[in-house]
């Protein structure tokens, strides 16, 4: 009987919380068990990120772990972690690697295309991940990044083209998906523009009272 995705996760999630439960974190012999679970994330659309930055950390502290194919692993592990964002993962993730991995061609491309999506410039992020066929072959990566993109837009915008708008999601948006996508964000098109909300409703409104000492009411009363 074929399991389905869910159910596997579920249980591969389950096997690997236990298997990180105290000392058990660091086992090297689990780090085959990491990384097939890695893959089957990258394949399904599934995130365990702690079990993630666990293969990088046993590579930190068992280096005797590494092969010639564990690079590939990092990478999967960091693309995996930029798909979160604005989460901190990406960030966790890239302290835990050592200066060869650092200085990694690859490495260095998807810094440079972390650094891209952090600055939201979003054209030339759309640009630079065309270069590489692991941005694309990771599943739920564009939908991960037009979320991300979503977000940076519903902070900063009340209204915004729907030209420019369109073009920060990526060149391969086709209409019904941009209509989608406004339509899971509660956004509005009217006309050429898209009506994103109240700034004012997304901040928490308090009221200040502010009190004054009699001594210093007292004067201003008396002018009257």
């Amino acid at each position: 009987m074929v399991m389905d995705p869910q159910t596997q996760f579920d249980q591969m999630k389950e096997e690997a919380y236990y298997s990180m439960e105290g000392l058990g974190r660091l086992n090297p012999e689990k780090l085959d068990f990491y990384i097939d679970y890695l893959k089957f994330q990258a394949e399904h659309g599934f995130y365990d990120g702690d079990a993630n930055l666990n293969i990088l950390k046993l590579y930190q502290f068992t280096p005797d772990l590494i092969t010639r194919s564990s690079i590939d692993i990092v990478h999967l592990v960091l693309v995996k972690a930029l798909m979160q964002l604005p989460g901190s993962d990406y960030v966790f993730c890239r302290a835990q690697l050592s200066q060869d991995m650092i200085d990694d061609s690859l490495t260095k491309k998807i810094d440079d295309v972390a650094t891209l999506l952090e600055t939201c410039q979003f054209p030339d992020f759309w640009n630079a991940i065309q270069e590489e066929k692991i941005f694309t072959e990771v599943t739920g990566f564009v939908d991960a990044v037009r979320k991300f993109i979503c977000h940076v837009v519903q902070l900063t915008y009340k209204h915004v083209e729907e030209d420019f708008l369109s073009k920060m999601l990526g060149p391969t948006l086709s209409k019904s998906e941009f209509m989608n996508i406004l339509d899971q964000n509660s956004w509005e098109l009217k006309g050429d523009s898209v009506f994103v909300g109240h700034k004012e409703e997304m901040v928490e409104q308090k009221e200040i009272i502010e009190k004054m000492p009699i001594e210093v009411v007292t004067p201003i009363l008396a002018i009257r």
